[in-house]
């Protein structure tokens, strides 16, 4: 999928049609205006015009952002699975300790189980990025 698809909605919303007015801000797309700062734009090329790279970035492959496990709080709903094969199963977030994604291996949450409850899994992601 391509940035493009996967911003459509977006950039409808944004009414971005001329793609010198498009900026993309923690990625994110948002109008181009004075009150952005260019530093802040990841088209910046200190320019007058960014819309070599803006079109650039749209016909690119979409790629899901990392997720910074650090900073997920408890209980935040997540998927797991233990191989590549396997169905996504759905999980509440317990830890993020030597690299690893922990979560509670029987669908409860802190309030019901401890800490001791969790077990880690070998991929992980936020069930908001299920599609």
């Amino acid at each position: 999928m391509l940035n493009i698809e996967k911003y459509k909605d977006k950039l409808v919303e944004l009414c971005v049609i001329d793609i010198d007015r498009l900026a993309l801000i923690q990625g994110q797309p948002r109008i181009c205006n004075s009150s952005l700062l260019c530093n802040e734009c990841l088209f910046n090329n200190n320019l007058d015009f960014c819309s070599d790279e803006a079109l650039n970035w749209l016909f690119s492959e979409y790629k899901e952002p990392e997720v910074d496990w650090s900073k997920v709080k408890v209980d935040t709903p997540i998927y797991v699975r233990c191989s590549d094969d396997e169905k996504w199963v759905p999980r509440y977030f317990a830890k993020f300790e030597d690299g690893r994604v922990y979560a509670r291996s029987d669908g409860t949450t802190s309030f019901t189980t401890p800490i001791a409850g969790a077990v880690d899994w070998e991929y992980a992601k936020l069930a908001e990025s299920e599609e």
